[in-house]
């Protein structure tokens, strides 16, 4: 899209003069003034409908008496600038709308120039649509933070007092970022307010908070919390959805087993591996993570192996772009970590890393750093260690953000060994704060 002008009453009139090389009294015929003519053209009157109709007809009967054939039409003219500015926001977003999946840049250059042209042209409900195809964009490529930036401000358009539905999607989707960032006060910030705010809104849009929900209050580990919303969600779900109805049975075992209610964890995960095709390898292999997670608790190791080897001969038929790829290399280093066979534990967590680096899951690589750390620390490994250190300076960039857990264990350690490096840990983390 080339570069977007939008013109007043009278440069209209300039323009059309220059282009057919006329004077003032030329196109106001004998209709109206010249005077009025010349105060539209200085912007000191707007033009009518019969202003417009009379102009026409002028440089029509010109057109056939000079040679030349007139373009313009009344209705151009009739167009103001607001009619002008919306056409040209509404070709910004039907551009953004195609652009939102793609993966170049140029979805960023379209949406620089339809927030430069905002400026000058502050319409709301056009701003709104803009501002929630870039939260999309970013949310498609895993770049939370900016994806909840652009969802906040278009919720701020909208009235909370008077409950502009369309704060039910944008709820929605930032309770879901929210979570991703591992911002659950947030998250059930804008379920809640949904929920109790909402009574009349799709039945699918009530799962999904309550879901969302459910995850959060799980992330502050108020499980009990995070069972009532599971227990709603699970009683008005459609079970005929079942990719979402996995997902709410997966939270309510991942619950029994933080409360050590092993025995309901692994009948409601044995529940899923029964709904779930092995074609379906993403969530197969989350499944039986979690059963192996149950088998180790509860002490039956050759079981937790036995689905552990089924899961290392399965990864090579994992989609490595998936979201979930990061998480299940993660997990079967933790089992590892409880097998004790430290090695190998390091391996996946190392490659867990690399996932959460590219696919921007900086929540999940905070965790495996502070495991890697604890390692390091107990071998006494400097390099291994400098090299965590490195990668928690690019992650906190990333996030702009610190993780002040990962940034206390790392100068606790250099501190026996160097405290310029220390102190240079601490000065890298000040600048965040």
């Amino acid at each position: 899209m080339g570069k977007c002008i939008v013109i007043s009453d009278g440069d209209k009139i300039k323009a059309i003069r220059e282009k057919y090389n006329l004077k003032q009294d030329e196109i106001s015929g004998n209709d109206i003034t010249r005077n009025l003519i010349s105060e539209i053209e200085t912007n000191k009157a707007n033009i009518t409908k019969k202003t417009a109709e009379v102009i026409i007809k002028n440089l029509t009967e010109l057109g056939k008496k000079k040679g030349f054939k007139v373009t313009e039409t009344v209705e151009y003219l009739m167009e103001n600038q607001i009619v002008q500015a919306t056409k040209v926001l509404d070709s910004y977003i039907e551009e953004l709308k195609t652009l939102v999946i793609s993966k170049d840049n140029s979805f960023i250059e379209t949406l620089k120039k339809a927030e430069s042209f905002l400026i000058d042209w502050d319409i709301k409900d056009k701003k709104l649509k803009i501002y929630e195809y870039a939260g999309d964009y970013f949310c498609n490529n895993n770049e939370m933070y900016k994806s909840a930036v652009y969802y906040e401000k278009a919720s701020a358009l909208l009235s909370r007092m008077f409950l502009d539905k369309k704060l039910i999607p944008l709820s929605r989707k930032l309770s879901m970022v929210y979570g991703y960032m591992g911002n659950y006060e947030k998250s059930i910030e804008c379920c809640e307010f949904a929920l109790s705010q909402f009574d009349d809104m799709p039945l699918k849009d009530k799962v999904i908070f309550r879901q969302n929900n459910a995850l959060a209050y799980k992330g502050i580990n108020n499980l009990e919390r995070a069972l009532y919303n599971i227990k709603i969600a699970e009683n008005i779900v459609n079970k005929e959805d079942t990719s979402r109805y996995i997902k709410i049975l997966n939270s309510k075992a991942v619950c029994f087993y933080k409360m050590k209610l092993y025995k309901e964890a692994l009948q409601v995960f044995t529940e899923i591996l029964n709904l779930t095709s092995r074609s379906d390898v993403e969530k197969y292999l989350v499944i039986l993570t979690n059963i192996v997670d149950v088998y180790m608790d509860i002490n039956m190791k050759d079981k937790a192996i036995e689905n552990l080897n089924i899961i290392t001969n399965q990864l090579s038929n994992l989609d490595n772009n998936s979201l979930c790829t990061s998480n299940i290399y993660f997990d079967i280093g933790e089992i590892y970590n409880k097998l004790n066979n430290l090695n190998l534990a390091e391996n996946y967590y190392l490659k867990a890393l690399n996932f959460c680096e590219i696919q921007k899951n900086y929540v999940l690589a905070n965790n495996i750093l502070s495991v890697l750390i604890d390692m390091y620390v107990v071998q006494n490994n400097i390099q291994k260690m400098d090299y965590i250190k490195e990668k928690v300076y690019y992650i906190v960039n990333k996030q702009d953000k610190v993780d002040d857990r990962l940034i206390y264990k790392l100068m606790v350690f250099y501190n026996k060994i160097s405290s310029e490096i220390s102190t240079e840990i601490g000065e890298f983390a000040l600048k965040f704060k």
